[in-house]
């Protein structure tokens, strides 16, 4: 893995720029998990600038992010370059690689190019943000479709992930071939009957590839990830044994997954309810484009759940992250409209847990023991035991595996926290890439590639966008950190009426307290607080025409001292005035 001085001798090569230069800008997705989203910039000999886009992800927000929805990524720089943007390609359809489109796109208007599931499903969120998209989305066939954009020409080779239609990119400039592999493992029985594109990617090799982009989140697992296959076997044990009602939570964009549950049920004599709005929209699109099988009669509404047999169901929803506002969290609490807990319902958690949401998801395990369901999940022991979840990426022989075929001069280690990319580079150094030849890349940093060169050229400026509710953007640090002293420390309102002419006080200020002291057991410090009120007022008063910002300033500044010393806490202080 490169060092800090193996990256100064990256930065100081030297490039073979006479056929132009490929710079590669990852915006995000490089030292965390989500947002995923890659610039391509080409730069020719006479000055045209095309640019295209990979994947426009979003992720779930950090402790520190204090009522945030989302992160996404920062698009200024593209946004400066929005004339020289040709396209934005899309990978598949989970929403670390989709959840900024209808943030980001208004932004950068550009053509969308995905395969079928993965457009109809861009389509389907962008309709329900009414977001327009003049430029459109184009349904691509991995198989066979070529895209000229500019000094770019992109063709799909099929991978294999968690949910199908995931495609990686074969993109040519005059400079060479450069591979994006998006999230991908290898499975030869895949849900979908759609192995990975092997024939392709040797071709590749064989063609010559100048840089591979591969993803990294699987670099330090060994051996190969389990084919899905594995799910459904241990599906059907449960379900054979089972002797109440199902209840399976997974992501709501987890085709693969829906189709074992069906598959199984149908073996098992039961019927599916599905539940979750944007699970529901997902089946909806996914049957209709032949991506999800659903005969007719193993489906059932989940309004009619109590006229069968409570053997005789499995339901299927969102939640297996505990996210509160999903169905399985709203069905642990009483929440749900449709679906009750009973005693002896068995629910399986269907998903690896996200780094981040152990917090949440036990907190919900913990209610649905409470009503009496018993729960399974991955790795977990007990008496029923399985892979109930198989992860979407590659271990590290699949890594290796993708190097072997494709052969490639330079490995940029994607998709990944730091300890995933360095494991990456690692393993391309004991497959025989020279350790100069392995970039790991930071967020905004620029790769560029000439002729069978390439070199770190400096980093553009990049950040995060926070989505709070309908603000994109708005929520700045400052926002946050009052947010985080709000919560550990609470809030104190200094609230005075005055004469707005003389400037006196024309009652007892007001105090009022949220999250710092209860004001009944504690008056003595109420009553001392409003004389220091009165003091700074009364003082501000006797020099006639107070400026009141000032005076707001100082009542801040010495009610925070006096609230420091005899509590040792720093709530924020806001000082009102009311002027009649």
């Amino acid at each position: 893995m490169p060092d800090k001085k193996q990256k100064e001798k990256q930065t100081q090569q030297k490039i073979d720029t006479k056929a132009g230069t490929l710079r590669i800008i990852p915006l995000g997705g490089l030292g965390e998990i989500g947002k995923n989203m890659t610039a391509y910039e080409f730069r020719a000999p006479n000055g045209q600038t095309d640019i295209i886009i990979v994947d426009c992800g979003f992720k779930f927000p950090e402790d520190e992010h204090l009522g945030v929805d989302y992160v996404i990524p920062d698009v200024q720089y593209l946004e400066e370059k929005k004339d020289k943007i040709r396209g934005m390609f899309i990978t598949h359809a989970h929403e670390d690689h989709v959840g900024g489109l209808p943030y980001i796109i208004p932004k950068i208007p550009t053509p969308i190019f995905a395969p079928q599931l993965t457009a109809a499903m861009i389509e389907r969120k962008l309709v329900e943000f009414k977001i327009e998209i003049g430029a459109g989305i184009r349904v691509i066939n991995p198989d066979k479709d070529k895209i000229q954009l500019g000094s770019f020409n992109i063709e799909f080779f099929r991978i294999n992930h968690s949910i199908p239609d995931s495609v990686g990119l074969a993109i040519r400039t005059p400079v060479g071939l450069t591979l994006h592999t998006g999230d991908f493992k290898f499975d030869y029985t895949p849900e979908d009957k759609r192995p990975a594109d092997f024939a392709k990617l040797v071709n590749y090799g064989k063609e010559g590839v100048l840089a591979l982009l591969s993803d990294s989140t699987g670099a330090e697992e060994p051996g190969y990830t389990l084919s899905e296959q594995e799910v459904e076997h241990s599906f059907f044990n449960i379900f054979e044994d089972a002797q109440g009602r199902i209840i399976v939570a997974s992501f709501a964009s987890l085709i693969n997954r829906m189709q074992q549950v069906v598959n199984v049920a149908q073996r098992t004599g039961r019927k599916v309810a599905f539940v979750g709005r944007s699970m529901l929209n997902n089946v909806e699109i996914a049957v209709k484009y032949g991506y999800l099988k659903v005969p007719a009669d193993a489906v059932i509404n989940s309004n009619d759940l109590n006229k069968y047999p409570d053997n005789k169901v499995v339901i299927m929803c969102t939640g297996s992250q505990g996210e509160p506002n999903s169905a399985l969290s709203r069905i642990s609490r009483g929440e749900h409209k449709q679906v009750n807990l009973k005693r002896g319902d068995l629910v399986i958690l269907s998903s690896s847990i996200i780094p981040g949401n152990e917090r949440l998801i036990y907190g919900m395990i913990d209610d649905l023991y409470r009503e009496g369901a018993r729960v399974i999940r991955e790795g977990a022991r007990g008496p029923l035991q399985g892979s109930l979840h198989v992860s979407g990426h590659g271990g590290r022989e699949e890594l290796k595996l993708m190097m072997a075929l494709t052969q490639p001069k330079f490995l940029v280690p994607i998709h990944g926290e730091i300890h995933h990319l360095a494991a990456h580079g690692d393993l391309a150094h004991e497959a025989g890439i020279p350790e100069e030849n392995i970039f790991l890349l930071e967020n905004g940093q620029v790769l560029e590639l000439g002729l069978n060169s390439a070199r770190l050229n400096g980093k553009i400026p990049v950040g995060v966008l926070l989505v709070d509710g309908l603000g994109v953007g708005d929520v700045q640090t400052i926002v946050l950190r009052d947010r985080q002293v709000m919560s550990t420390d609470g809030i104190f309102v200094a609230i005075v009426t005055v004469d707005k002419k003389t400037g006196k006080l024309l009652s007892s200020p007001d105090i009022i307290s949220r999250g710092f002291i209860y004001m009944r057991e504690s008056e003595k410090l109420v009553q001392n607080a409003r004389m220091e009120i009165r003091k700074i007022v009364e003082k501000a008063a006797a020099k006639g025409a107070p400026d009141w910002n000032e005076v707001k300033n100082q009542m801040r500044d010495d009610l925070s001292k006096y609230l420091y010393k005899e509590t040792q806490r720093k709530p924020m202080v806001v000082p009102v005035t009311i002027e009649l």
